[in-house]
This record gives structure tokens, C-alpha cells and sequence, in this order.
């Protein structure tokens, strides 16, 4: 990986890894995390998430770019793989950038979320939602295809109804039953049938061609209006009047009336259930996480975790019981405005002009006249009902009373007029309900598709989920041998369709989440596992790991074992671990292959202009020389505390047998502590290949012990007071790193006590030109 003024980074940094894994060590603040930037940049689409806030700029100018980027410069990074295929992205000024290269089919294939691991993301698929720990392992299943479709079928059948006017089809053909009974009461289909053949050998004659019900009654329909037609004023008059006595106007404002007021008893607290909803909101999410209860976002109601889902079926119920008894309403008002309209069409016919006149009724035909139908269609208010009952309904309460003087042929007529007009929307009717019935079970079809999608999905996610939560327990085996915290594993909620959690066993106990019981450190342990078995499913792809100081919270006894993690599940990856601390690097360095992992380590960060800087040495020494200049006290003390941790771990591996110290002291021991046994040991112990054979590497323990003396000395002035200058620290730091340079092979660059023979009980380097005998100690 190479950059150049991208974020910490000045005129050139490159990490040359030679496809090997590595270890970088650097203090806070010395620029180690801008790889991992870089590489969630590419992988971001130029994004880099703890940067999108409102300071970093459109482009997030502002935090990827160098401070001190000098005028004619632009930003850049790149990352070659092995087959030196380039992937490099060039950021102007503004933040826009050119990404180019042969490696990005290669390179994008890479899933961020799989590849890299930072320190405040280690716990956070244990914090996230149930839903948000689906949507994380969704890539792993490999069923974001099944997904679209289910959830294509479930908007396909919400559009199939919306589109085909399922709802207003429905209270349509409720209200055709509804007139139906008024007309025909109970008769069956065949009684409807036979009454209309009736009428129509009536008014048609048995010549009559036509068989079909609803053919029947439009030649009825024609053959009433051309009797009609032979009718005196008088006759039209009677039937005009009959017509209007018809329009039963006070049970379609009944039916208006008694849906308003069921939808008006819902109306004051469905509206305070959403205002409910959006004080809660916010912390709705946060609730279901936290609590055993949880704020309905339909009513506003804490509801227990595990009755959520009926709760919130009951609701839609009930919601959708609303939206049917809104149907009804809206089917009444049109009922009511077509028996407005006709009543208009009859009232403003001349042969019923003497009869308004005489009956006093001209002031209310004025008033229809001039009553807009289409406008009460769209707001039938209480107000409007009322003008409907006061001035218009006398109109027809009037028109009832003359038509009961009509001749008895105009009362036959004016009846067979009425039945035939409902058989006929009645039979019509009847394929509105075949496409109802087949729109209604189309729907019900995608629906049952959606749910065997969903089946498949959950068969399939289990399957993995089950292999993942192998890798999860095994991994957590490995970091914590031993414990009382066993079963950890993935599950997926009963009756939720994208969810999944974490639940184990805390001493026996079963528990369905680690947030109840697991501490800090245990839960980053657990996140840690989590990661690493996902990622250990992006083999095929191959990314590299980058893991940026993930064991901050672990303890000695847990980050040790990280080691063996690696060692046994990822040895054929690529993994870049970044630290601050400076102990766990020095143990690393000792524990890992050196054949398969570098270690490198930066200087502390000096200013923009300079920029993040390698150290010429994989020691942390740089740590100590950073302080000469400032504080040569500081140097000489961060030297010896290096000495400290560097010593113990080559007396740990020397097999050096130290005294048993009472109570903790053990680990508190100091540098000199262990040069003291060294030095004892060394004498008969360390040798090294001569013209004749094996001699004891007299110059390393004369080295031993002039460093001891400058620790001792020097070393602890520096630690407990200020009484110490720059040459002498410089020369404390000189000496203890060339004391640590004579455990390693001149001619194989192995430590000593890379190979071991326990039954010679024998140490030595790859080449065997260095040997420690601890046998002989």
C-alpha cells in the first residue's frame, strides 16, 4: 500500500508487506490507522464512515486530505497485489477522485465489513439491533436474491390490490347485495332468473329472442320506455313520482351517518397513537434492544418483547377494520349522491312542474337544482346531510304520498321499472365478483409465495447460521479455555422473519443475550470471534484482514491467546494487525513465524509536513528517541520499560528459571531482574560456533552486563527523577537495543531459540550458529 498526503500521510509512505502478514506497531496519533482509511476508502466508494459529519465536507475534503498539502499537489493512495495488478484512486483538492487500475474488479469483490475491524466496531453486531445483525450477515447467506423476491411479491400484492380496487370493489358489490335484498329479499340466483324471464315475457312476448338474464333486461328496459312513451302527461307524471318515491334517501344518510361516527370513535385516538409515534420514535429501537417492553409505533402502548408481534397484528386488524368501515362510508355517500342526482334528473322533468307548484315544493327543486353533487362526493358533511334532510328528502316524502293516487298499470309499471333497474345491476354485477373472487385469491397466491420465500429463507439461513456459530464457539474455545461461558451461538427469534441474535450459556444459565451477563472485555471478545467467522466465510475471495487495535479491552491472559486464533484459523490469509501497545508488539514479534509475518513499527508523528515515518528498526525503541530532544528523562524511562517487556519474553523463551517472588511481584519484575539471570545462566549456557567448535559467547555477556549497569544507573534516574541528559539516553537506548541484537543470528537473522530439542534440552537458531543450553543451567 502506498500514500501521499492522504490523511496522516506526506509526500510518500508505502507498506511493503511482500504478501505476508504484519504487525505495525505505532503510539497513538502516529498515523497507523490512515491504512485501514485507505483501504475502507476504496472500498467506500471514497467514504470513509468516521468522517461523515458535517466538518469533513462534501467529500470529505477536509479529513482525507493532508492539512499541509502542498498547493500543486493532489492526494493519492494505491494498493498492488501479488500479481502486481495496481488499484489507485487520485483526490483533488474538492475531494473528488479518479480511481484506476487493473486491480479493482479484484479489489472491490473485498466486503469492508468482512475485511477490516476497528476499535469501536469490535462490539458493535453485539450492540446492533436483531434486524441490523440480519442485514450484517445477509451477505454470508447468499440469499439477497431471495430477499428482492420475497419482498417483490410482497409489494406486487400490495400494488395488485391497490390497482385493482380490491377495497372499493368489495363495499361496491356490498352495496348491490344490500339493494338486492331490498328488492328481491331472500331469492336465490335461480328465482332472480326466473323473475326476470317473467318480466320479460311480459313486457317482450314469448317471441322475444333474448335468453341471457341481463339481455333480458335491457329489452325489458326498452320495451317500458317505449310504453312510457304512449303514456299521457298525466301517466308520466304518476311514474316520474313513483321514480322519486324510490330514492330512498334517509337510509343511504343513515349509512353515512352511522360510518362517520364509527370512524369519528377511532379518529381522537388514532391520533393521539401517532403523535404517540413520533415522540417514540427515536427511541424505539434503543427499546427494543434495552427492555423487556417496547412502545407500539402503531398505538403508543409498552407492550412485553414477546407479544409484540400478535400486539402488532391486532393492530393492523384493527387498522384494517377502519379502512373497510372508510370503504363503507365512501360507498354510502355514492349512493346517496347518484339517488341525488337521478332525484335532480326526475324533479327538473316539465311534466312534475304543476305538481311542485301546487305542493309548494319550488323553493326545494330550486335548491337541488343547484346542488353540486360532484362537490359532495368529495365532502359530505354533517351540514350537508342535514340541507339534505331538511329541503330535499320533503321532496320525496311528497312524491310517496301522490304516488300512492296512481292508476294500478303506472304502479305495475313504475314497480317492474324499479326491480328491473337492481336485476340488472345485480346480474352485471356478477362478473365484477368472478374478478373480485380471482383478484382476491391472486393475492392470496403471492402472498403464499412471499411466505415459501421466506421458508426458504429461513431454512437456508439456519443452515449457515448453524456453520457460523461452529466457527463463533470454536473460535471463543480457543480465547477462552476453560471458562464458564460455553454455547455461544447465532439463533433467529421465533416468529421473525430478518432477525437474528447471540445467545450462550453464563454458568449453566442460558441466556438469550451477552449484554446481560458478559462484561466489557468479554463482549469485544465475543465481537471479536463474530468478525473473524464471518470473515473466515470471504475465503473464496481472499481479502486481507485488518484488524486496528482490537484488543484494547482484553487482558493479558485473553490477547494472548489471539495468537493462537490466528495461527490456527488464518494461517493461509493475510492479516495486518495494527497496535498501540507496545507490550502486545513485542510479544507478537516473539510468538509469530517471522516466515510469514513482518513487523514494523512508525515513529511518533512529528508534524503534517513530515508525516507518518516509518522507523528504520522493527523495534519500538523509535517510541524512546522521539523524547531526547525534550525530555531526555522521558527517553531513558520509556527504554528501560521496553527492557522490561523485551527481556521477559526472551527469559520466558530461554526457559530461564526465575525465583518465585510472594504475592503479584512476579509480574512486576524489572529488566535487570531477568539480565541478572541471564547474565548467571549465560556464562555456561549461551554459546556460539567457533574455528573449533561451540564456545561461550563471551562478548554477549559482557554486552549483558554493561547494559545491566546502564539501567541500573541511568535507567532508573530516568524513571524516578529528571537527573539524566541527552547523551547519556541516547547511549541507554544504543546499548539496550544492540544487548537485544545478540540474541539473533548474525548469519540466519533466527533468534536463538527459534528451534527447540527437548531431549538435548537445547535451543538454537536455524543456521545452529547460536545455542542456549538451558539444560545446563
Amino acid at each position: 500500500m502506498s500514500l501521499a498526503w492522504f490523511r496522516g500521510a506526506a509526500e510518500s509512505l508505502t507498506l511493503e508487506l511482500g504478501s505476508k502478514s504484519a504487525v505495525i506497531y505505532g503510539e497513538n496519533g502516529a498515523g497507523k490507522s490512515s491504512f485501514v482509511d485507505a483501504v475502507e476508502y476504496l472500498l467506500n466508494d471514497g467514504k470513509i464512515g468516521h468522517l461523515s459529519h458535517e466538518y469533513s465536507g462534501r467529500h470529505q475534503e477536509k479529513g482525507v486530505i493532508n492539512t499541509h498539502t502542498p498547493a500543486d499537489v493532489s492526494a493519492a493512495l494505491s494498493i498492488t497485489l501479488d500479481d502486481d495488478s495496481e488499484l489507485r484512486a487520485d483526490i483533488k483538492r474538492n475531494g473528488t477522485a479518479t480511481v484506476s487500475g487493473a486491480a479493482a474488479a479484484a479489489v472491490h469483490k473485498w466486503d469492508y465489513r468482512r475485511t477490516v475491524l476497528r476499535q469501536d466496531e469490535v462490539a458493535a453486531f453485539i450492540r446492533n439491533t436483531k434486524g441490523g445483525k440480519y442485514s450484517e450477515i445477509l451477505p454470508l447467506l447468499g440469499l439477497r436474491p431471495l430477499e428482492f423476491a420475497a419482498e417483490n411479491l410482497r409489494q406486487l400484492a400490495k400494488m395488485l390490490e391497490r390497482q385493482a380496487r380490491v377495497r372499493e370493489s368489495r363495499a361496491e358489490l356490498e352495496m348491490i347485495e344490500a339493494r338486492r335484498k331490498s328488492v328481491f329479499g331472500e331469492s336465490s340466483d335461480p328465482d332472480l332468473v326466473q323473475t326476470i324471464a317473467g318480466r320479460y315475457e311480459k313486457y317482450c312476448g314469448q317471441g322475444g329472442g333474448a335468453t341471457e338474464a341481463f339481455t333480458q333486461c335491457a329489452a325489458i328496459t326498452a320495451a317500458i320506455g317505449q310504453r312510457m312513451a304512449h303514456y299521457s302527461d298525466e301517466q308520466r307524471r304518476h311514474l316520474i313520482l313513483r321514480e322519486m318515491a324510490g330514492f330512498d334517501l334517509m337510509s343511504s344518510i343513515n349509512s353515512v351517518r352511522s360510518a362517520t361516527a364509527e370512524l369519528a370513535s377511532a379518529a381522537e385516538p388514532l391520533l393521539a397513537e401517532k403523535l404517540e409515534v413520533l415522540r417514540s420514535t427515536g427511541g424505539f429501537i434503543a427499546a427494543v434492544q434495552a427492555s423487556n417492553e417496547v412502545k407500539c409505533p402503531a398505538c403508543g402502548r409498552s407492550v412485553p418483547v414477546d407479544e409484540f408481534r400478535t400486539h402488532v397484528n391486532n393492530e393492523q386488524d384493527r387498522l384494517e377494520g377502519m379502512l373497510r368501515t372508510f370503504d363503507r362510508r365512501k360507498t354510502a355517500i355514492g349512493a346517496l349522491c347518484d339517488s341525488l342526482k337521478a332525484l335532480q334528473s326526475s324533479v327538473s322533468k316539465a311534466e312534475v312542474e304543476s305538481w311542485l307548484t301546487q305542493g309548494g315544493l319550488e323553493d326545494s327543486a330550486k335548491e337541488l337544482a343547484e346542488l353540486s353533487v360532484a362537490q359532495l362526493r368529495v365532502n359530505c358533511s354533517e351540514d350537508a346531510l342535514r340541507q339534505i334532510e331538511t329541503e330535499f328528502l320533503p321532496l320525496v316524502v311528497a312524491a310517496t304520498a301522490a304516488a300512492k293516487d296512481a292508476p294500478p298499470d303506472v304502479q305495475d309499471l313504475a314497480a317492474d321499472t324499479r326491480l328491473i333497474e337492481v336485476a340488472r345491476e345485480v346480474v352485471s354485477s356478477r362478473k365484477l365478483a368472478e374478478q373480485l373472487k380471482y383478484l382476491i385469491a391472486l393475492v392470496a397466491f403471492l402472498e403464499s409465495l412471499e411466505s415459501g420465500v421466506r421458508d426458504e429463507i429461513r431454512g437456508r439461513s439456519q443452515r449457515v447460521i448453524d456453520e457460523l456459530s461452529a466457527d463463533i464457539q470454536a473460535m471463543w474455545t480457543i480465547l477462552h479455555p476453560g471458562e464458564e461461558i460455553e454455547g455461544v451461538r447465532l439463533y433467529m427469534p421465533e416468529g421473525a422473519d430478518k432477525a437474528i441474535d447471540i445467545e450462550l450459556k453464563f454458568f449453566g444459565v442460558e441466556q438469550e443475550s451477552p449484554r446481560l451477563t458478559l462484561s466489557e472485555g468479554y463482549r469485544n471478545s465475543l465481537g471479536l470471534c463474530l468478525f473473524l467467522a464471518m470473515a473466515k466465510r470471504e475465503a473464496e475471495t481472499d481479502p486481507p484482514l485488518f484488524l486496528d487495535d482490537v484488543i484494547v479491552s482484553l487482558d493479558r491472559k485473553h490477547r494472548g491467546m489471539i495468537v493462537e486464533l490466528l495461527e490456527r484459523e488464518f494461517r493461509t490469509r493475510q492479516v495486518i494487525l495494527l497496535t498501540h501497545d507496545r507490550d502486545w508488539y513485542a510479544e507478537l514479534r516473539e510468538r509469530l513465524d517471522s516466515a510469514s509475518w513482518l513487523f514494523k513499527a512508525l515513529l511518533p508523528y512529528d508534524r503534517p509536513a513530515v508525516g507518518i515515518r516509518w522507523s528504520a528498526k522493527t523495534s519500538t525503541f523509535g517510541d524512546a528517541r522521539a523524547f531526547l530532544t525534550e525530555a531526555p528523562h522521558a527517553a531513558g524511562n520509556t527504554a528501560r520499560k521496553i527492557m522490561d517487556t523485551e527481556l521477559a519474553l526472551r527469559a520466558e523463551r530461554l526457559k530461564v528459571r526465575m525465583p518465585y517472588l510472594g504475592s503479584n511481584r512476579n509480574d512486576h519484575r524489572t529488566a535487570h531482574d531477568f539480565l541478572f539471570r541471564i547474565i548467571a545462566d549465560g556464562a555456561v549456557c549461551f554459546r556460539r560456533k567457533g574455528a573449533s567448535g561451540y564456545e561461550v559467547y563471551a562478548d554477549a555477556i559482557t554486552s549483558f552486563r554493561a547494559t545491566d549497569k546502564l539501567l541500573v544507573t541511568w535507567g532508573n534516574k530516568a524513571s524516578h527523577g529528571f537527573d539524566i541528559v541527552r547523551s547519556e539516553a541516547e547511549k541507554l537506548i544504543a546499548d539496550c537495543e544492540a544487548t537485544l541484537e545478540l540474541f539473533v543470528c548474525p548469519s540466519c537473522r533466527k533468534p536463538v531459540y527459534k528451534l527447540v530439542d527437548t531431549s538435548a534440552e537445547l535451543l538454537q537458531c536455524e543456521c545452529g550458529h547460536l545455542q542456549w543450553r538451558y539444560g545446563k543451567a
